[in-house]
């Protein structure tokens, strides 16, 4: 009964979230987005990240990716750039970067993966984000 309602369960979030199986037995979704949730990049040096449904403008907590992360000024030069695994998206740099203006965050390949089944989801293209900071 238990495996029931998990099957049960798991294809309701999945059709939740909008994804398709190809015949290949893949899965794809390009109606995934980075999102900033927080930053304080100028101040503390934090930021937090997510992957969210582009169809519910949600979070998806269970989906992660690792990706590079690339902050830069107002003169376009770049402050600092880094590479993080994905297990964790909230972000604590070394120093805070008081002259930073905007954040690149891009995924290192086309795919996120579900945490609590393992499965790739693939998109058409590494998620990418150009994140303007709040002033």
């Amino acid at each position: 009964m238990k495996r029931v309602l998990g099957l049960c369960f798991f294809l309701l979030a999945v059709s939740a979230i909008g994804q398709t199986r190809k015949e290949d037995g893949t899965w794809w979704d390009n109606e995934l987005a980075f999102d900033v949730v927080w930053e304080n990049l100028n101040e503390s040096g934090e930021l937090i990240i997510c992957v969210k449904s582009l169809k519910t403008d949600n979070c998806v907590e269970n989906l992660t990716t690792g990706f590079q992360v690339n902050i830069y000024d107002a003169q376009d030069k770049e402050l600092w750039n880094s590479i993080w695994t994905g297990r964790k998206l909230d972000i604590k740099f070394k120093k805070n970067f008081p002259d930073a203006v905007r954040v690149e965050i891009k995924a290192n390949k086309n795919y996120v993966i579900n945490t609590m089944t393992g499965t790739r989801i693939y998109q058409d293209e590494p998620l990418q984000l150009d994140y303007k900071l709040t002033e």
